[in-house]
């Protein structure tokens, strides 16, 4: 009786994560069609150009990628889901999650970080990537590989 409750409780947060997915795909999708207000942050995608130069092993390295990708977005990757969007965390939230996907990775971040980081992640991040950060269903990046996809593109593209 217990493990059907267990299944049950699991099988309504995969629905929450996806459910949550689908209303800010269809929020982003409706926001669009709006002239926005000053109010509203926007929400941008940077052109794909290199984004940092180092080492892509390097934590500091990392840890500079990620923040821009918070940032300003991605179009690197061409996952199903659609572009990474930048915009939607706050200047002062930006950098705790990042240390936070930092550690889904087994990276240590090269700055202190409070606590509510994780929080903050679930809030905004696990919609796409999921609470584990492994990504929905190869839709979204897997942020928990040791050696991150955007890294690798970008390090492809200074070597030529």
């Amino acid at each position: 009786m217990e493990g059907k409750l267990y299944e049950r409780l699991a099988i309504a947060g995969i629905a929450v994560v996806i459910l949550g997915a689908i209303f800010r795909q269809c929020w982003n999708d409706a926001s669009s069609k709006f002239v926005s207000s000053s109010k509203t942050p926007q929400r941008t995608v940077k052109p794909s150009v290199p984004l940092v130069a180092g080492d892509p092993d390097d934590p500091r390295t990392i840890y500079r990628y990620i923040l821009h990708v918070i940032r300003y977005g991605s179009d690197r990757l061409h996952f199903p889901g659609g572009v990474m969007e930048g915009g939607y965390l706050s200047e002062a939230d930006a950098p705790k999650v990042t240390c936070y996907v930092m550690e889904l990775g087994g990276h240590r971040c090269p700055h202190p970080y409070p606590k509510d980081a994780a929080m903050f992640y679930t809030s905004v991040c696990a919609g796409c990537h999921g609470n584990d950060g492994k990504g929905l269903h190869g839709a979204y990046p897997d942020l928990t590989r040791r050696k991150l996809l955007g890294i690798e593109k970008m390090m492809q593209g200074q070597k030529r």
